[in-house]
């Protein structure tokens, strides 16, 4: 049997001392717990507006910033960029496709020289004058089995209407003439022969131009 002295007081049973430590263990735990689930709901509301302000460099976007950006993105996956390709090669100048127009109607012979000559083109069908523009010479008719005597070429024409002319007689532009005394003779700026300078052997006789053809329904 303990006996109290005075003055003392008195002692507290171990079991009773135990148990008030555990009941204290128990509060501190719960303490902790409730701060661990507190912080976990805190991150979870605020770090994904961190990341992305973290990501370009700025704060946590507006709602207008945030209609930018998917304005952006629709208009991206809007777009369809081209793609070059190599143009087709043009027609040469002296091709008729640079002086003809597709769905138009087909243009005549006088147009299409005209328009290489507008284009500067004066080889192959640009080295015609346009029909009615440059009447055909007449001069000395060229038997096919004369022998031209050196200085001298035959010239051949067609009548507007595509009739065959016989050759006549010119000057060759290769050369120059003179007289029996060796002066130079002035030629005619058409260059064509006449018949009081005709070379010996030719028969004096001149070509005929041919009428022009009669067109389809006309009265003959």
């Amino acid at each position: 049997m303990t006996v109290q002295r005075p003055g003392e007081r008195p002692a507290t049973p171990p079991e009773q001392g135990g148990a008030g430590a555990g009941r204290g263990y128990r509060m501190l735990a719960g303490t902790l717990l409730l701060a661990c689930i507190g912080g976990v709901v805190y991150f979870a509301a605020h770090e994904p507006a961190r990341a992305r302000a973290g990501a370009d460099g700025r704060g946590p976007r507006s709602q207008q910033d945030s209609g930018d950006i998917d304005a952006s993105r629709t208009a991206a996956m809007a777009r369809q960029p081209l793609h070059p390709r190599r143009a087709q090669a043009r027609p040469a100048a002296d091709d008729l496709a640079s002086v003809v127009v597709p769905g138009t109607p087909a243009p005549s012979m006088g147009e299409v020289i005209e328009g290489l000559h507008r284009a500067g083109i004066h080889t192959g069908l640009g080295a015609f004058n346009p029909p009615g523009t440059s009447p055909p010479l007449v001069g000395l008719a060229v038997p096919e089995d004369y022998v031209l005597p050196e200085g001298y070429v035959r010239h051949y024409q067609a009548t507007d209407d595509g009739q065959a002319i016989e050759p006549i007689l010119m000057y060759s532009p290769d050369y120059q003439f003179v007289d029996g005394a060796g002066q130079p003779v002035a030629i005619p700026a058409d260059r064509v022969v006449r018949a009081a300078n005709a070379p010996a052997g030719l028969p004096i006789r001149q070509v005929r131009i041919p009428p022009p053809q009669a067109g389809p329904g006309a009265s003959s």
